[in-house]
């Protein structure tokens, strides 16, 4: 967006929120409808990019046929002009990535809240025929009370199953997706459904209830080789205080052979319902605060 702009159609710019390779977030005002919003807007490089122009118009085609209130609203969409965007729902939370790092100890105490939200979102894009192809902390955005809202659709792919997939109808034509959470398929260019980000959400519980990855890597290449072949460690020997159960839970989500995965997060959801993520849940910060100033 040029400087010295005020307006892009009717939305007022009120501030950069932040800024990444192919696009800007600001926060604007909606003079039609007094909303505020946010608009996300391709950089002057992205612009010239029918591939990003593409990514933004699928965001929105796909986004704005959910209603659900763990998934970002979209508004608006323009892929013409000086400053193509996307017009969303405006929050003020970080994403889940951020809050892991910065507000460890209250994401750990939220983690049952977090763990289920981001799973019904995920869900409700499953249940309109989609895979999201980039399930990832950074693609969540989390609150203090641990409600979240799944965002970024540009990488959505149709579910593939049956006959066709097995024949290889659906393959991407590339890798696409973030290396830490990539499932083996998705690594393969095989074609996708919802097991696929069921593995990369597997990836995000173990990283929730660890602070670490499942798989590292010494270079891009080993990272993708361990997800085809490395097994990653049970849950519960980085934390003692995850539970078998739920270690259990995100082991199987880690399967390299999709069909040995749960095949869908109606069946993630009702085992969660019927287990303890801790043995002892972590306390708030506050009672940390409290416990470290009577000792």
């Amino acid at each position: 967006m040029g400087h010295g702009r005020d307006f892009i159609d009717q939305y007022r710019i009120i501030r950069l929120i932040r800024a990444g390779s192919t696009c800007q977030i600001f926060e604007a005002v909606d003079g039609n409808s007094k909303q505020k919003v946010a608009l996300k807007i391709l950089t002057a490089q992205a612009r010239k990019s029918k591939v990003e122009l593409r990514f933004l118009q699928h965001e929105f085609d796909i986004a704005s046929k959910l209603d659900h209130e763990n998934v970002i609203k979209v508004f608006g969409v323009r892929t013409t002009g000086n400053d193509p965007y996307l017009s969303l729902e405006f929050g003020q939370q970080l994403n889940l990535k951020q809050r892991l790092r910065t507000d460890k100890e209250l994401m750990a105490h939220r983690s049952d809240n977090i763990i289920e939200k981001t799973t019904l979102g995920l869900q409700h894009l499953h249940n309109h025929g989609w895979v999201h192809c980039d399930v990832k902390p950074d693609n969540y955005l989390v609150d203090d009370e641990g409600n979240t809202k799944l965002i970024d659709f540009a990488l959505c792919q149709p579910s593939r199953t049956g006959f066709l997939a097995k024949l290889g109808f659906g393959r991407p034509k590339e890798i696409a997706g973030t290396r830490s959470y990539m499932s083996p398929e998705q690594i393969r260019r095989r074609p996708l459904d919802i097991r696929s980000d069921i593995y990369s959400l597997g990836c995000m519980y173990f990283e929730i209830v660890t602070g670490k990855m499942p798989f590292t890597g010494s270079s891009p290449e080993n990272l993708l080789q361990k997800h085809l072949s490395a097994k990653a460690p049970p849950a519960n020997t980085i934390n003692r205080n995850v539970t078998q159960e739920f270690s259990d839970l995100v082991t199987d989500m880690l399967r390299k052979n999709k069909e040995s995965r749960p095949d869908n997060l109606k069946k993630v959801l009702g085992v969660l319902s019927g287990m303890r993520i801790y043995r002892s849940k972590p306390p708030h910060p506050s009672e940390i605060q409290r416990s470290d100033e009577e000792a």
